[in-house]
C-alpha cells in the first residue's frame, strides 16, 4: 500500500491526556516517529493503520497513517501488556512536531520512564 491508508487500513484511537504520557508512548527510535499503542489484540507486522490521535496540547482528534512495525504478543515471556509499534507513514498534520515540541516543553531534571520492550 505504500504506506497510505486505504481500503484495508484498521482504525486505531489513541488519547494521549498529559504530556507524561506524550514522553512515554512516543518512540524515537523509530525513524520519522511512532508511538506505542497497548492493545489486547496486537495488529500483524505491516498492517497498515489509520490512527486518530488525541494529544493534550489541543484536545482534538487527528488522524495520521501509519504502519505496524513491532509487535509484544501477549504472552510475552516478560508479562509486559500487549502492544503494537506504529511508525508514522504520513504526518501531514505534524503530529510529529506537536510531540517533540510537547516532550521538549517538559522540565529537563524530569526523569523519562522508558518502556523497554
Amino acid at each position: 500500500m505504500s504506506g497510505m491508508a486505504g481500503a484495508g487500513a484498521r482504525a486505531l484511537s489513541v488519547v494521549l491526556r498529559d504530556p507524561e504520557s506524550v514522553q512515554r508512548y512516543f518512540l524515537p527510535q523509530i525513524k520519522g516517529g511512532g508511538i506505542l499503542v497497548e492493545t489486547p489484540n496486537p495488529l500483524p507486522m505491516g498492517t497498515d493503520v489509520l490512527l486518530m490521535i488525541t494529544l493534550p496540547d489541543t484536545g482534538q482528534r487527528t488522524p495520521l497513517q501509519g504502519r505496524v512495525v513491532w509487535v509484544m504478543p501477549s504472552d510475552n515471556r516478560d508479562g509486559h501488556p500487549a502492544a503494537i509499534g506504529i511508525r508514522f507513514t504520513n504526518d501531514r498534520s505534524g503530529v510529529l512536531t506537536r510531540i517533540q515540541s510537547i516532550i521538549s516543553s517538559l522540565p529537563k531534571n524530569q526523569k523519562r520512564e522508558i518502556l523497554a520492550f
